[in-house]
């Protein structure tokens, strides 16, 4: 990140750049992105606009939460992709982070849990059980 800090926190104007060569150059609020800004994706999409800090969903609903499949796409750029129910992470999805790591395999109660494989930014793969969101038995680590 370069650019503009208040009380420690990112505000004001700033260019962040990641490490999978996402680019965001605009205006931050409290430490996230929030105002005028344009978001460069690795790939070559571009987002150019307002931004506002809170979480956006589109997929299917039941009673009022999150139930079937849908995408979450995080105020701090996170973004999960996969199965809900009652509001919650549950089934297979992906998630993939800001920062470059994507985690893609089963959850339950909003955390991993159940068979996953952890792709990290830097190219380690750590393929494992997860329970509530922990590593926990068997696992192989490829650095």
């Amino acid at each position: 990140y370069e650019g503009e800090y208040k009380a420690g926190k990112k505000e004001g104007r700033g260019v962040y750049r990641w490490a999978n060569g996402n680019l965001y150059e605009g205006e931050f609020k409290a430490g996230k992105k929030e105002g005028r800004g344009v978001f460069r994706w690795a790939d070559g999409r571009v987002y150019e606009g307002e931004w506002k800090a809170y979480n956006v969903y589109n997929g299917e609903w039941k009673a009022d939460k999150q139930e079937g499949r849908g995408v979450m796409r995080y105020a701090n750029g996170n973004v999960y992709d996969g199965e809900w129910k009652a509001g919650q992470r549950e089934g297979r999805g992906v998630w993939r982070c800001t920062n470059g790591d994507v985690y893609e395999g089963e959850y339950k109660a909003g955390l991993a849990e159940g068979r996953g494989v952890l792709r990290l930014a830097n190219g380690d793969v750590y393929e494992s059980e997860y329970k509530a969101g922990k590593f926990e038995g068997r696992g192989i680590y490829r650095y």
